[in-house]
């Protein structure tokens, strides 16, 4: 892949981006002063650390003569931005509070981000291939931890501190996948019978071990979500790497199947789906959280209230799992849609970037970071619209939480790094 510099206009879009988040923020002051008669000078510190946080990563990108994906770059700090906007709204970001570990998520994971895509850009994330192994040991160990000392905290589980490194396992196994399917390819290129990969010894042991315990350590979590996230992620990365859209096929099959199995003899899955089947069963207990969700959504209607005009903390964790829905209510159809285009830009460089690699780790290491990010962003989505049952996924980049922010930054820091040449 050759050195590319990125044009000037490209270059403007961290501006751009900034610009439009700054706007937002206005809007919602603005509601709030009207409603208060007052500024709250707690409201402009999480702005001002934003734009603080973003002339600092553009001071020390252009430090590094970082020629990375721009677009990529600027998609996804206006969705951050944005998120900080939310809370802003919500009221659930107090910088103030210093001990509180999500208001250092964003500087966090903004930090790592530059780290990784510095350290690992020109075709150095290639060392990653070797410690394929160890990333997938790294987290069954996190797992494991997480069983043992993790506490559970609506219907998730969580170390002291509400922090969730199983968010980490994503990044891990999407490492491990990707080194799986550089040493293994010949036999995913020439399946056993359609849809039946060769799985010689080696193989069927790395996939015992770094895989199927990892999933079986999930269920104990009861962590469907994450275990529904990992196998598509392995669906896609198998199929993009092999060309065979019979292990699609195959995989959706097994998926569907053991899914069934598993809600069938699993109350907190079986619950889950009866709420999406009918949550007007029970619409003041265990469907009010959807149903709040469709409400404000449909009141947004086609242009929305407005940024602060609506009614957004009538939804049951409107900052973390449902702040699309808060979000609905504001910006109506045509906003959100705008929100869903830039995630839809997001994916797409992801992607391009993934088919313009010629190296078969870094090619599916770009494949796999991206579905992730957009297999998460589709189960969220699709819970809140109740397209699909309810997985407590978050969105990428724009909910409250913590460990899901730095990490979709980690998984950003890879992707940037390995669209710098230099």
């Amino acid at each position: 892949m050759s050195a590319r510099k990125a044009p000037a206009g490209e270059r403007s879009l961290l501006g751009r981006a900034t610009l439009a988040v700054l706007a937002a923020c206005a809007m919602i002051l603005a509601s709030r002063y009207a409603v208060a008669g007052l500024w709250e000078p707690r409201y402009f510190y999480p702005v001002g650390g934003f734009v603080a946080l973003v002339l600092a990563l553009r001071l020390v990108l252009a430090a590094v003569n970082f020629k990375g994906d721009q677009i990529l770059l600027a998609a996804a700090v206006f969705l951050a931005g944005l998120g900080v906007a939310v809370q802003v709204r919500l009221g659930t970001l107090d910088v103030l509070a210093v001990g509180r570990w999500s208001n250092y998520a964003l500087p966090a994971g903004v930090l790592l981000m530059v780290v990784l895509a510095v350290f690992f850009r020109g075709g150095r994330i290639r060392a990653l291939a070797a410690l394929a192994t160890p990333a997938a040991l790294v987290a069954l160990g996190i797992l494991g931890v997480m069983l043992l000392a993790g506490r559970r905290f609506r219907g998730g589980v969580y170390l002291e501190g509400n922090i969730n490194p199983t968010e980490l396992v994503k990044v891990l196994l999407v490492i491990y996948l990707a080194g799986l399917f550089t040493v293994y390819r010949k036999s995913f290129d020439r399946p056993l019978f359609p849809g039946v990969p060769a799985l010689e010894p080696k193989l069927l042991f790395s996939l015992f071990v770094c895989w199927l315990l990892p999933m079986a350590l999930l269920i104990l979590l009861r962590d469907m979500g994450l275990m529904v996230l990992l196998n598509i992620v392995l669906l896609v990365m198998a199929v993009l790497a092999s060309g065979r859209w019979s292990y699609l096929v195959t995989g959706l099959l097994l998926v569907g199947g053991a899914g069934a199995v598993l809600i069938k003899f699993m109350p907190h899955g079986s619950t889950r789906v009866d709420i999406w089947l009918d949550p007007f069963a029970d619409p003041t207990g265990r469907g009010w959280q959807i149903l709040q969700s469709l409400s404000a959504m449909c009141s947004g209607g086609l242009w929305g209230a407005g940024l602060g005009a609506g009614h957004p903390t009538a939804i049951p964790i409107a900052a973390s799992d449902f702040v699309y829905a808060a979000l609905a209510e504001e910006l109506g159809y045509v906003g959100c849609g705008l929100v869903l285009g830039v995630y839809l830009l997001f994916f797409y460089r992801g992607f391009r970037l993934a088919d313009g690699l010629r190296d078969p780790f870094a090619q599916s290491l770009a494949t796999g970071l991206t579905a992730a990010l957009a297999i998460q962003s589709l189960l969220n989505l699709g819970g809140v619209t109740k397209a699909i049952p309810l997985t407590g996924i978050t969105l990428p980049f724009l909910s409250l939480g913590g460990s899901s922010l730095v990490t979709s930054f980690i998984m950003l820091g890879l992707l940037l790094a390995l669209s710098d040449p230099s």
